[in-house]
């Protein structure tokens, strides 16, 4: 095969036989180790055996090898590469860095529409008896750019974990690089893999240094960074923030991507949980109008939350919104909130969809 030869020994024998080397070791080519991930995503550190996976799922640039969505809401971008290939040091690392840099722009309705026109299994039946928050968390993890990154090769060099340890330890929370060696050996009609993962300390040490386990922005880092970058747009927020509250809307945290981000939720007159609105930090800061999270309080509210949004001035396709039953959660440019008249109009379209009792 045309890997290079296997460090790790391996025998093998017949029982009470001779132990004796396998016939052959390593891929023919990296299809065959494409093919083992996507067959058995589990294989993967902290992927469970009900996720699910596509391969060559299309994006602006190219096809991501694998993309695996997990149960819980986590999203996986594998990049397949052997040995053998001149590009396993740096182009491999930047081709899964380029491909989540075009799915985190996807909402979640067009990242479906790529899934399904892959063969994927429907999210829907994937989440189906999941707590609800994981599908949300699902979306949450798209909108931030929250994905774990796996570079599976049959053989880890020092330049690549140089890499890994690099991006892990210079990179900021929500983002987790792995390198997956996926040791193969055949003898007769058996396969003998031997995994090994590289980056989970370097990944896990980083969150940790974020307050343990896997950290969460909050109000105050939005605030903060913000405050670093436009005080007027953070004074903005924070009035928004303190507007909505007066109708007992709360900050609550955000995703744990590369830049800060929290939701704003309250509830309906029935008592249903319902997050109007998300504040994503970046290059540009954006406000997510989640019609998605705000299903509860029913459609007729709903319709009438998308129109007096878009008559207070944000930019909403407000057919296409209606016409996916209120399932996106398109944004809109943070900066208009420093209007006050449309920040009060905001406010007032967010106090009446809580009044709702979702009929």
């Amino acid at each position: 095969m045309s890997s290079p030869r296997n460090t790790v020994e391996v025998r093998v024998r017949e029982q009470g036989g001779t132990w004796t080397e396998p016939s052959g070791y390593g891929y023919l080519n990296e299809a065959e180790l494409q093919q083992i991930l996507h067959e058995q995503p589990s294989l993967i550190e902290g992927i469970s055996t009900a996720a699910v996976a596509v391969t060559e799922l299309t994006t602006s640039v190219g096809r991501a090898d694998i993309v695996v969505i997990d149960t819980d809401g986590t999203i996986t971008i594998v990049e397949c590469k052997l040995a053998t290939d001149p590009g396993i040091r740096r182009t491999v690392v930047g081709q899964v860095l380029d491909y989540a840099a075009r799915l985190a722009e996807l909402s979640p309705s067009d990242f479906e529409g790529l899934w399904r026109a892959r063969g994927g299994q429907s999210l829907d039946a994937l989440f189906d008896g999941q707590p609800e928050d994981h599908r949300r968390a699902f979306e949450a993890n798209l909108a931030a750019g929250v994905f774990t990154l796996v570079l599976a090769v049959d053989s880890i060099n020092e330049d690549l974990r140089r890499i890994v340890r690099y991006l892990n330890t210079h990179t900021s929370a929500g983002m987790r690089l792995l390198a997956i060696e996926l040791r193969r050996a055949i003898h007769g009609g058996f396969e003998i893999l031997i995994p090994t993962v590289y980056g989970s300390e370097s990944a896990e040490g980083k969150n940790a240094r974020r307050g343990g386990g896997t950290a969460r922005w909050s109000y105050e880092d939005v605030d903060s960074w913000l405050r670093e970058r436009d005080p007027e747009l953070a004074d903005a927020v924070a009035a928004f923030t303190d507007e909505l509250a007066a109708h007992g809307f709360r900050a609550r945290g955000g995703g744990s991507g590369m830049h800060p981000s929290y939701s704003v939720w309250g509830t309906t007159a029935s008592g249903a949980d319902i997050a109007p609105f998300s504040v994503y930090c970046g290059s540009p800061a954006s406000l997510a109008c989640n019609f998605q999270w705000t299903h509860p309080a029913g459609s007729v509210a709903l319709q009438r939350f998308l129109d007096e949004l878009a008559a207070a001035g944000l930019p909403l396709t407000t057919e296409a919104v209606a016409r996916a039953d209120f399932k996106k959660r398109p944004g809109v440019p943070l900066d208009l909130l420093k209007d006050s008249a449309r920040r009060a109009a905001i406010v007032a379209a967010t106090r009446r969809v809580s009044e709702s009792d979702g009929g």
